[in-house]
């Protein structure tokens, strides 16, 4: 007979029998060790505890042994803060506190950490019954440690698995990549588009399909022979200005040419001569016509007010009075036109 076993206790075994008999199961929480008072014991069915328990706990894994279906293996995790015994008997124990199954362990000393040396230690129980249907194995994942392999195995099993909660709107999950037909159709909502197949589906925008455009540069907006670009209300409106009064200005956009439209009153022109007047604002690049009435104020004869200089500036045009007849100056009229 081997040396090291276990085996069902009195209380297990018949337990067990009137779970099968009722169709009902052992529920097992706990694994407990033991020192055995110094020396190796022989396990007894007969037992009710161990011999001398240093640790009870919950335990840590449960599975059936993939090989042998009729094994029950259990397992816990002794941290490094635990120890400072031998490790010599093991037994688990079911939801009612009883000893269900008892067995002997090889002789291992676990240390602890004030000892200047530590490990985490699993101690592993397993046990044979006639029907493993009728055995549940509980496992608080709230108070026990799992070991790095056991950690590593149920990751594996997850990423490997596809079952899994579906994304939503709110809800990180996974999700299936759309067919090019349903990117194409745009009523799945439940799908994601990759960016191959929304290239596939994105067309040039015409005067009858929809699709993307591009922003059109200034210099296009400007030439207005571009027919495949949008105009955006920034570059429309780029080089409109106005200020508008007695003496205000026009100032057409960029597409129009620039065109500049001045109008104001000067009231300086003297009786006989010349005057120099400037405009509401400097024309950037050509002042192209300059215009000017008279303004007589009312119950004065006109003066005949005129304009010389067929070349106005970009800042200034000369107005001169033609007849010596009125007041001794005059308000004048002027309109200037250039860009």
């Amino acid at each position: 007979m081997a040396q090291f076993y276990t085996l069902l206790t009195d209380v297990g075994q018949a337990k067990l029998a009137n779970a099968i008999a009722l169709g009902q199961t052992i529920e097992i929480t706990e694994l407990t060790v033991g020192d055995g008072n110094g020396s190796l014991p022989t396990p007894d069915s007969s037992a009710e505890a161990l011999v001398n328990v240093v640790r009870r706990a919950p335990i840590n894994t449960s599975t059936t042994d993939p090989d042998n279906p009729s094994w029950i293996i259990v397992e816990q995790v002794l941290p490094p803060d635990v120890g400072g015994w031998t490790i010599r008997e093991i037994g688990i124990i079911d939801t009612d506190g009883d000893l269900i199954g008892v067995g002997n362990y090889p002789e291992t000393y676990k240390p602890v950490l004030s000892e200047g040396s530590s490990r985490t230690q699993t101690v592993r129980f397993v046990l044979e019954v006639s029907d493993t249907a009728a055995v549940t194995l509980k496992v608080d994942p709230s108070v026990v440690l799992a070991t790095r392999e056991y950690v590593d195995a149920q990751r594996a099993e997850h990423e490997g698995s596809r079952n899994h909660p579906a994304a939503t709107e709110t809800e990180q999950g996974m999700a299936y990549i759309a067919t090019q037909t349903e990117t194409d159709g745009g009523t799945d909502d439940v799908k994601f588009i990759t960016a191959k197949k929304l290239k596939n589906w994105v067309k040039q925008a015409t005067e009858s399909v929809m699709g993307l455009l591009k922003v059109a540069t200034q210099a296009q907006v400007d030439a207005g022979t571009d027919d495949t670009t949008a105009v955006t209300p920034k570059k429309l409106r780029w080089g409109v200005s106005y200020s508008l009064g007695p003496n205000g200005y026009l100032v057409l956009p960029s597409w129009l040419g620039g065109l500049i439209i001045q109008w104001f009153l000067e009231s300086s022109i003297p009786s006989s001569g010349q005057a120099t007047v400037s405009y509401p604002i400097a024309f950037p690049n050509a002042a192209f016509r300059a215009f000017a009435t008279d303004v007589t104020p009312s119950g004065q004869s006109n003066g005949g007010v005129s304009l010389f200089g067929l070349d106005p500036g970009l800042s200034s045009c000369l107005v001169t009075k033609s007849s010596a007849v009125g007041p001794s100056s005059d308000v004048a009229s002027i309109f200037v036109i250039g860009h």
